[in-house]
């Protein structure tokens, strides 16, 4: 992990850089999860099919998905501050299309979920890659934690605010609620020192092709990662229209989880400098697991809640994937393996979007909650098992570089 033998001090966890892609970091989850809580509610309620929205949700990966390597590229180059500005307006215009012509039939919804899929997928990539970039891998766990801590109560009550506005003011309120925390997210960045001594030792003095942003070798264990994403899938895109047709109030759960889980966020990302991440992983997809199949069997307020907590506690997993990939990655290729990670995760949501929309119309809720249950637990079984040997082949071509000392 390299300077094993340095005592860390409290500045190699949080200096003034790392706060402030933090801040920038928590304004960006805003905008996707306010996005995330009321479009598929407003798509519903304009008479968008369930089927149109599980395949918005595949036209959403795979448009995510082919601008995962140009993204990865972008991390890693000597322009970051650019990017960083380019791609958060790129995601503030995509919303802006996503609440006003995707809104307007089956097929603009698809169209729009795609386009905004971009915009998101730009931004997913790079601004948690320069994040990774501003930290000390000795001390990434419980940087991440701190980040959870502050970061997870924004994520969380951003979904219940954006169900409050949309239920009070239609989708438009939302997506210029959006803008505003884009536009405060740019002027932060406009304040980044990127010659920062970290910054510039995850730099790789050498460009290469968009191709140089996939990892090859990172593939099958990124792949074996995302197998969760159906039962993620399942609670991101369906959670919020199950309450609503059983007609429970999911926006004061939401508020409940906003509590909840900064601190299960904290303990999962600061364990990951105890104990092996794999072991943490194990434990959030255990949680998506029974989330999944609770949120899928409740017809009362009290058991979809218990669902609905035990889901958002399970999401956390993503996280702990990028602290488990980064520990054991070469400090000048986060950025590609990040894209690598996301690719993988893309693969996999392609086909679950279209899979559980279709699953939901021929099964039912219930039925396809236990199934996406079911294979979150399967898919911990499978990381606990290979985990560990495929992470270490991965990693097994290139020796992890020392950083330098901020």
């Amino acid at each position: 992990m390299g300077e094993k033998g340095n005592k860390i001090k409290f500045r190699d966890i949080l200096n003034r850089n790392l706060v402030l892609i933090i801040i920038i970091q928590i304004l960006s989850d805003c905008v996707n999860n306010m996005v995330s809580g009321y479009t598929n509610m407003a798509a519903k309620s304009v008479g968008i099919a369930v089927a149109s929205i599980g395949v918005a949700a595949s036209a959403y990966s795979i448009a995510g998905m082919i601008v995962r390597m140009p993204a990865g590229a972008l991390a890693d180059s000597q322009k970051k501050k650019v990017a960083l500005i380019g791609v958060l307006f790129l995601r503030m215009l995509t919303c802006l299309i996503l609440s006003t012509f995707g809104l307007s039939g089956n097929a603009n919804f698809i169209i729009a979920r795609a386009i905004y899929g971009i915009g998101w997928s730009f931004v997913g990539i790079v601004l948690p890659a320069v994040v990774a970039m501003m930290m000390d891998k000795r001390a990434m766990g419980t940087t991440y934690a701190i980040l959870a801590l502050v970061q997870q109560f924004f994520k969380t009550y951003a979904k219940a605010l954006s169900v409050n506005i949309y239920q009070s003011h239609g989708p438009l309120a939302v997506a210029f609620v959006c803008c505003g925390f884009t536009i405060a997210a740019v002027v932060l960045v406009l304040f980044l020192d990127f010659n920062d001594p970290r910054v510039l030792a995850a730099t790789p003095k050498k460009r290469g092709g968009m191709l140089s942003s996939l990892k090859v070798s990172y593939i099958p264990i990124c792949l074996l990662l995302s197998l969760v994403v159906f039962g993620w899938q399942m609670h991101n895109q369906f959670d919020n229209v199950l309450a609503q047709e059983r007609g429970i109030d999911i926006a004061s759960i939401l508020q409940l989880g906003a509590f909840v889980t900064p601190i299960t966020g904290f303990a999962a990302a600061a364990l990951c400098d105890i104990i092996d991440p794999k072991l943490v992983l194990c434990t959030l997809y255990i949680f998506l697991g029974a989330g999944n199949i609770i949120v899928g069997r409740a017809t009362g307020y009290t058991m979809f809640a218990v669902g609905e907590i035990l889901s958002l506690i399970g999401v956390q997993y993503s996280r702990v994937i990028s602290i488990y990939l980064f520990k054991n990655c070469d400090v000048t290729e986060k950025g590609a393996v990040h894209a690598t990670n996301y690719l993988s995760t893309d693969v996999l949501s392609i086909i679950s979007g279209t899979a559980l929309g279709a699953l939901i119309s021929a099964t039912g809720y219930e039925t396809s909650y236990t199934i996406t249950g079911v294979a979150a637990l399967a898919a911990m079984v499978l990381v606990f098992l290979f985990g560990t040997k495929m992470i270490k082949s991965a990693g097994s071509g290139t020796a992890p570089k020392t950083e330098e000392k901020a």
